[in-house]
């Protein structure tokens, strides 16, 4: 009974051994880092959502006090440590040609841009800290009456400052496919795709009637979002807007 009980004394003291050694060798390799890794995605809450207040919103224009239609997208981090030096990335711009049913790639000009961070101070940084369960606010696009010159009512990509002198952030009227790019220090970079709407219409700026006519499909990770269609039809309209998401 005394050898046995020394016996199975010694293979306890093996096997821990062996575990402390297995988690040692997992903590060396980033086991920890890992478990405690900032998760970040990108998100559009649905309309009917109660946190959706600043997702889609009509207001004044923090630089210029003009008043502006915003779509905003949240840099989410459901992980459990903060993520540095966030930014979300403009990587292509594609334009959708109705007669051809394709997807026309345009505003090179746009590429590699950072998106402003909502309510942003010019003289404030474009990447952002997230912090643990947390999620911080960029500014996509926008629709302001008075932007364009032969129209009235125009799309602005609200990429961060300074913006190009040739206002190739400034689109037309059509629907417009924006690949982008969240990336930062301690994530690793997520690719997610956002088709936004806009017939060029405002009946009544400073009111809601704006999202009837001013849409958005995504995120999603592959861009096969299907293409809006604002026609004359306003059930239909309706049911694109709801399911923006």
């Amino acid at each position: 009974m005394t050898v046995l009980a020394v016996e199975t004394t010694q293979w306890i003291i093996a096997i821990g051994s062996l575990g402390s050694a297995l988690v040692a060798l997992a903590l060396g390799f980033g086991l920890k880092d890992w478990v405690v890794r900032p998760r970040v995605r990108l998100v559009l809450r649905r309309e009917d959502d109660t946190e959706a207040i600043s997702d889609r919103v009509v207001t004044q224009r923090l630089s210029t006090g003009e008043l502006a239609a915003f779509v905003r997208l949240r840099v989410d981090n459901r992980g459990r440590s903060t993520a540095r030096n966030v930014g979300v990335r403009l990587l292509k711009t594609r334009r959708w040609d109705p007669a051809n049913a394709e997807w026309i790639r345009s505003r090179p000009e746009l590429d590699g841009r950072l998106l402003q961070p909502s309510n942003h101070q010019i003289n404030e940084p474009d990447l952002l800290d997230v912090f643990p369960y947390t999620d911080r606010i960029v500014d996509l696009a926008s629709v302001q009456p008075g932007d364009g010159v032969d129209d009235p009512h125009s799309l602005r990509i609200e990429i961060s400052r300074p913006w190009p002198p040739n206002e190739a952030n400034l689109l037309d009227p059509a629907t417009w496919r924006l690949e982008l790019l969240v990336c930062g220090d301690n994530i690793r970079p997520e690719r997610s795709f956002v088709t936004i709407t806009f017939d060029g219409n405002w009946p009544d700026p400073g009111s809601a009637a704006i999202w009837e006519h001013f849409l958005i499909e995504g995120p999603s990770q592959n861009g096969t979002q299907p293409v809006p269609n604002l026609g004359k039809d306003l059930q239909q309209r309706e049911r694109f807007g709801s399911a923006a998401a």
